[in-house]
């Protein structure tokens, strides 16, 4: 992969029809419900960028080998956000990091899209559903597995 391409990492927590979103603080002004994530290091896999991220923010720990890859979004030339589910975790369901303002159990049917990132939306769904995704712009395309 390029170095020039960012590389975002953000995992959601599941279980039971529920999925875990944390309120985050990207401005006074911007509040966004999303998963738990940031961009990896140089020279880290995705893998253990989200991990770290996930420890770093809040009390919850994931052990990589539970995380499972579900979709790559983004443009090929600058960003790409790189979604892991997780099913399995250990600690505290509690906010650690100042930006994240609280974390939230929400039905999978009844998810915050109008508060999320734009275009959760699209992808969102049909990540829960079990599909692998690959996602540029508008166009997102259904893969049988990542490279």
């Amino acid at each position: 992969m390029d170095n020039k391409i960012r590389r975002g990492t953000v995992c959601f927590l599941q279980k039971d029809n529920q999925l875990l979103l944390a309120l985050i603080e990207y401005s006074p002004t911007d509040m966004k419900w999303t998963g738990i994530g940031g961009w990896s290091e140089v020279g880290e896999s995705l893998e253990d960028a989200v991990v770290r991220e996930i420890a770093e923010e809040t009390y919850i720990e994931v052990n990589k080998n539970d995380l499972r890859k579900v979709a790559e979004i983004g443009t090929l030339e600058t960003f790409q956000l790189n979604v892991f589910m997780a099913y399995k975790w250990s600690g505290k369901i509690k906010p650690k990091e100042p930006s994240v303002k609280e974390l939230k159990w929400f039905p999978v049917n009844k998810l915050p899209f109008p508060q999320m990132h734009p275009g959760s939306d699209k992808w969102l769904p049909k990540v829960l559903e079990g599909k692998l995704l690959k996602s540029t712009g508008d166009q997102i395309t259904e893969v049988e597995k990542f490279d």
